[in-house]
């Protein structure tokens, strides 16, 4: 097949960048480190990024996709706090004169990974879905009739309530919430795998910190079915290596949560797409 797709995947940490056939095949792809503090010089990155990746398939371009941590709305950029971006970052109109393509689609990454999980992955046999990612940070992204929900969808911003302090919900429960959580029951772990093999070797601490976790996890997942009633949870990041120590119980303890309630059962599946998921969700975009 001809035309072909730059798919850019801007992260917090790292920016990737590939081309891609529209049977979802990169054809070639490359990556550096994310520019965090200054937005002009990551403009210009992001330039030369797509310029080196592209070269050699320029001819056949027809669209360009773009995965992005922080809030968009209609092709346009707002906050992006990791990014250090508040405004001004017209990235869509730079890319249009750069590149002189019309069919160019900008949207938050989490939401670009459910309309791609929606369309080609996990949850493609279902129409309503949500993707969640827990890693760093949790991100969450919704799709309705097969439709990806283009809004600031930030579940990981939710508030909760620990030892009458105020916590967002991926300060005690993602991958590096754990770590503060544990730190809050006097149990020290450097990251999310330590905690896992202590949980592994049936550690009291350990146990006593994953029954608040998976507690805490659970009422989120029963809040998010409450509000949008989906057929399926596809679930990614560093967390789901761990999955067979934590996930039968987070369905379980999700779904006894709103029993009372006449909704659909709460069904989590794994993603399929790992690492590469930023550059599906882009190239999902446009296809």
């Amino acid at each position: 097949m001809k035309d072909k797709v730059i798919a850019l995947d801007l992260g917090g940490t790292n920016i990737r960048v590939a081309v891609v056939d529209e049977k979802l095949n990169i054809l070639k792809q490359i990556k550096d480190k994310t520019i965090s503090d200054n937005p002009t010089k990551l403009m210009e990155k992001l330039i030369s990024m797509i310029k080196d990746c592209s070269h050699d398939y320029i001819d056949d371009i027809k669209a360009i996709g773009v995965s992005i941590c922080g809030v968009v709305k209609n092709n346009q950029i707002g906050k992006c706090g990791n990014l250090s971006i508040d405004h001004n970052f017209d990235l869509y109109n730079v890319l249009k004169k750069e590149f002189k393509i019309d069919n160019i689609k900008i949207a938050n990454d989490a939401n670009c990974s459910a309309l791609v999980e929606a369309r080609f992955g996990a949850n493609k046999d279902v129409d309503d879905s949500i993707f969640v990612t827990i890693s760093s940070g949790i991100g969450t992204g919704l799709v309705l009739d097969k439709k990806m929900v283009d809004i600031a969808f930030e579940g990981g911003r939710q508030i909760t309530e620990y030892n009458n302090e105020y916590y967002e919900n991926e300060y005690l429960l993602s991958g590096n919430g754990i770590v503060r959580l544990a730190k809050l029951n006097q149990l020290y772990v450097e990251n999310g795998k330590e905690f896992f093999d202590l949980l592994k070797k049936n550690d009291s601490l350990a146990k006593r910190v994953y029954e608040i976790w998976i507690r805490k996890l659970s009422i989120f997942f029963s809040n998010l079915q409450l509000l949008f009633n989906v057929e399926q949870y596809a679930i990614s990041g560093g967390v789901m290596l761990s999955k067979d120590l934590f996930l039968n119980d987070l369905e379980k303890i999700a779904n006894a949560s709103i029993s009372s309630w006449k909704l659909r059962p709460i069904k989590l599946v794994s993603a399929k797409f790992g690492q590469d998921v930023g550059i599906m969700g882009a190239t999902s975009l446009v296809i």
